[in-house]
């Protein structure tokens, strides 16, 4: 089947086709040329009269689809939310709250909410991950029921930091902490701890690990559990190297928490200040993402102020200054920007909350991750963009990024196979007539 610009209209939800698994220099290839489709506003637009199919042209096929989508998802796209916040019946503090149960399957109101939000991916908390048959049919669910694809992530790090490994209802292999596997030194076996947790990832339905970690550790005697090491080039080494395994495992990744949170903690009531200015960042933590820019999906932009550089007075999370000047003018950064958890008290309790979303897709983010009220980050980013606030434009190049990601990574493969089915059964049933 092929998209035409002249025939679909307002219809919106062109059949995707299978796009044929790649080797991986055509991988790069594409890579390529998604960066120039992404370079410039005049190029976004396609020929009104142009047909795509999504093997033989994938990055039309994208552009198209964006063309076809109404505003409101295209908005939703950009929200990669919590389980609970589709059980819109929760209220936002329970939503929030990790010591409460949490849904581990999907009811009517999140089918609806689903309908209304066209949210572009759902994170799957402890809460929500009760045991493997659960666990499969709860992001099936979540997929069957969304006009497009989602990403569905976890943050499955390996030893404290592992929500499925360390649920006895699941026979998968626990790592230890970061740290631990830092001290080998062997940046082959963080792609092995990589590799293997993709591998029970993918068999569960979940498409997205927010990992590796790149802070850098301040001091080299007391290294952060969640982190590799204090050396800069060592952390490059093993987050190079865990990308490597997530993606053998056909497993995304969200290399965090640019520049890096060092052994701060990120849930306090004050945003983490790093008073380094950009030269030496970059020969500091920056160099431990530098080599995983190359290879990661996405990039986790931290809450984190950086004086020195940026003089907005806002975290990086949603300073333009860091984003736009610095993450995607100067380092060139072509792939997907997401925020840190926008439900973290340093922000919630020190900007205005109906701004956040907005703040932060003006800076550049393409996906704001975990918001505290779904419905009031969604709504504010609407208004702003009705209200001419926001470029509807700025909004089509986030999606293009987003939907190419899916692409590049097969998310349209099962809705085409259910298409083609779909198709098979209306002819067998019309030859039969």
């Amino acid at each position: 089947m092929t998209i035409s610009m002249a025939s679909c209209g307002n219809f919106g939800r062109p059949d995707p086709k299978t796009l044929e698994r790649a080797n991986e220099d055509q991988d790069s290839s594409r890579r390529s040329l998604v960066e120039e489709m992404f370079t410039s506003d005049e190029e976004s637009s396609a020929s009104d009269n142009a047909e795509y199919t999504i093997e033989d042209d994938p990055e039309n096929f994208v552009k198209v689809t964006v063309e076809n989508m109404t505003l409101e998802e295209k908005i939703g796209q950009l929200f990669f939310v919590r389980a609970d916040a589709l059980e819109t019946g929760y209220e936002n503090k329970v939503v929030n709250d990790d010591n409460i149960g949490g849904v581990t399957y999907v009811d009517d109101m999140m089918i609806d909410a689903l309908k209304k939000y066209h949210v572009g991916g759902v994170v799957l908390m402890e809460k929500n991950i009760i045991d493997e048959d659960k666990l499969v049919k709860l992001t099936s669910d979540l997929q069957s029921n969304s006009d497009y694809p989602m990403f569905i992530g976890v943050e499955e790090l390996g030893g404290e930091l592992a929500p499925i490994a360390n649920n006895m209802n699941f026979d998968v292999a626990l790592f230890g902490n970061m740290n631990e596997v830092g001290k080998t030194a062997t940046a082959a076996n963080a792609k092995k701890v990589g590799k293997a947790i993709g591998k029970y990832l993918s068999g569960y339905g979940i498409n997205l690990d927010f990992a590796p970690i790149a802070d850098v550790s301040d001091d080299e005697e007391k290294v952060k559990a969640s982190n590799f090491a204090a050396d800069p080039v060592m952390v490059g080494e093993m987050a190079e190297a865990e990308i490597e395994g997530l993606h053998e495992a056909g497993v995304m990744t969200a290399v965090k928490h640019f520049p890096g949170y060092g052994d701060a903690v990120t849930n306090k009531k004050n945003v983490p200040v790093n008073n380094m200015s950009w030269d030496e960042i970059m020969v500091d933590s920056g160099l431990a993402f530098a080599g995983a820019l190359e290879k990661t999906d996405m990039l986790m932009v931290g809450h984190i102020m950086l004086p020195e550089v940026s003089d907005d007075g806002l975290p990086a999370s949603m300073s333009q200054q860091i984003i736009q000047d610095k993450i995607r003018d100067e380092m060139k950064f072509r792939g997907v920007v997401i925020t840190d958890a926008m439900s973290a008290k340093c922000i919630t309790e020190n900007y205005v909350k109906r701004e956040i979303a907005v703040n932060a897709i003006i800076a550049g983010a393409d996906i704001i991750l975990m918001p505290y009220d779904l419905d009031e980050a969604y709504d504010s980013v609407l208004t702003a963009v009705k209200d001419g606030k926001i470029n509807e434009a700025r909004i089509d190049k986030s999606v293009e990024r987003i939907l190419w990601l899916k692409v590049k990574n097969h998310l349209f493969d099962d809705r085409t196979e259910k298409s083609d089915d779909s198709s098979k059964d209306t002819d067998s049933d019309s030859s039969e007539s």
